[in-house]
């Protein structure tokens, strides 16, 4: 294994990235542009929590704040990573690489700022001195860099990161390795693979959008539990569950509460009459609790989060709209002869800017929860493999799928084919009709695709004889997607010959295709 030591051999060039990514303005300045500014930005705002963990460290065990090591970073070039100090004086002669939950090398605070990423906060320094990126692979040790892998010399042609996409998704990899008998061996044969596979997609199609929604699922995981969700939290002695019920009320409760401040705020912005703050106080102690009670008598809490749809939010929807009818009706057809029955007519573009914002609040505290849920639900190393995928279908089954097939790292989904030329260049999904099946060949050359999903509501045995020989020529792994009408109707499984490349897959993933 030929390994780095002091630098990179002249033969490696940065050929990795796309043409399409190499000439783009992103690639060439504005990453650096935005690593520049936001680093700047990132030690302005954060320096009292970096001077409290300096401190903790200090406060707590002995040697030096700072921890400091040699790693290998944009061309082979190596520099010195800094992180905060999580382990013991000289813990990396007392057991392997891998660090699991509970190590006994671990200081006392160390588990702690591990599990919420506070000990990668210097690392702000390495980005704005230009040794590291925001978003990137994570920068190796010289002894683990590997020049014979392809992909490890792919990762050499872009700088390393603070956060990737390998690192979000193996996010719980400690928990993982901890059960197993071997950690060290564990992740270096089933995590590690994976991990370079996902770096190496990210560093040849790296895009500013992209490494925004990096950055952003990076400080969501930050900000919550590092272990399963299921599990509850231990406070002030009593057992705590994040999202049961009672939870899911209060969270309402606040949303709600800000929705109705947020409402007169932007209604009245600087002149604020006394008589409309004094009713925006009077709505503030009444609407939120008497929301939460609707919903309660309309069942919306018994809703599973983590599920949440659009069914969901028309039932959301309707369960909110009785208080604000009522308030409309208030302000509408209620006499005002006194001052405090006045105070029960609110304008209508409060009442109306409140229903939204409570609505657009709850949709997407929902929202929120299914993206915690699909980030930290069973974590398992997943194939090595990167899956181009291909989806042959832009109606609703396709839909699902492509959504679906967003809660998996090592899918892409390249786009979509139909016949129908009035889809053509649509978008389903974030991702763009390419053409009709006649444009197969073509844009699986073009996209480098793996697989070919046909999601398509009935398709005849000569169509998919057709499909499985053209994909056979192309090495295209073909799957078939049986929608609920072709299951109600109880068609059963296509013959097919015995050398195509075919598998039924349902919505968890593919099926292992038949040579």
């Amino acid at each position: 294994m030929a390994t780095i030591t002091t630098g990179l051999s002249s033969s490696i060039i940065p050929r990795a990235v796309s043409d399409a990514a190499r000439t783009s303005f992103y690639v060439r300045h504005g990453k650096r542009l935005f690593d520049i500014a936001a680093s700047l930005a990132g030690l302005a705002v954060l320096s009292p929590l970096l001077i409290f963990c300096a401190l903790l460290v200090r406060l707590t065990s002995r040697g030096p704040v700072l921890f400091r090591q040699t790693r290998v970073g944009y061309l082979g070039r190596p520099f010195t990573l800094i992180k905060f100090r999580t382990m013991k004086e000289g813990a990396e002669a007392l057991g392997s690489a891998v660090v699991v939950n509970g190590d006994p090398r671990l200081t006392l605070v160390g588990g702690f700022l591990r599990r919420t990423k506070l000990d990668e906060l210097p690392q702000l320094i390495n980005v704005l001195r230009g040794e590291m990126s925001f978003v990137g692979s994570r920068p190796r040790v010289p002894s683990e860099v590997d020049l014979d892998d392809p992909k490890q010399r792919i990762l050499l042609t872009a700088r390393p990161g603070v956060t990737s996409f390998a690192s979000i998704h193996h996010h719980m990899e400690a928990d993982y390795c901890a059960r197993q008998a071997d950690p060290q061996v564990v992740y270096r044969t089933k995590v590690l693979p994976q991990k370079l596979s996902l770096d190496a997609e990210y560093v040849q199609n790296p895009t500013f959008l992209l490494d925004l929604k990096l950055i952003v699922l990076t400080l969501l995981l930050v900000c919550s539990p590092g272990r399963s969700l299921a599990a509850g939290l231990r406070i002030l002695r009593r057992e705590v569950w994040p999202f049961d019920r009672g939870a899911h009320i209060t969270l309402d409760l606040v949303t709600y509460v800000g929705a109705a401040w947020l409402a007169y705020t932007f209604r009245y912005d600087a002149g604020f009459p006394d008589f409309y703050r004094t009713q925006m106080w009077l709505f503030l102690v009444i609407v939120p609790p008497v929301r939460v009670l609707a919903n309660r008598w309309l069942r919306v809490y018994d809703m599973m989060w983590r599920y949440v749809n659009l069914v969901d939010v028309f039932l959301l929807a309707v369960a909110l709209a009785p208080v604000t009818l009522v308030l409309l009706a208030l302000r509408l057809w209620l006499p005002s002869p006194s001052w405090e029955a006045a105070l029960l007519h609110v304008p209508l573009s409060v009442a109306t800017l409140e229903y939204l914002m409570a609505l657009s609040a709850g949709v997407g505290l929902r929202s929120l929860r299914r993206m915690l849920y699909v980030l930290q639900h069973h974590y398992q190393p997943l194939p090595e493999a990167v899956h181009r995928v291909l989806i042959l279908g832009a109606g609703l089954l396709g839909l699902t799928t492509a959504v679906d097939m967003h809660q998996y790292p090592q899918m892409h989904l390249v786009g979509f084919l139909d016949d129908d030329p009035t889809k053509y260049r649509r978008l389903l999904a974030g991702c763009r009709v390419l053409g009709n099946s006649e444009n197969l060949e073509a844009l699986c050359a073009r996209h480098k695709v793996t697989d070919l999903v046909v999601c398509v509501k009935s398709i005849d045995l000569d169509r998919v004889h057709e499909l499985s020989q053209r994909c056979f020529d192309l090495g295209v792994k073909l799957h078939l997607l049986p929608g609920l009408d072709r299951v109600l109707r109880a068609e059963g499984i296509l013959p097919l010959p015995a050398d195509a490349r075919l598998s039924f897959a349902g919505h968890g993933g593919f099926a292992r295709a038949r040579e």
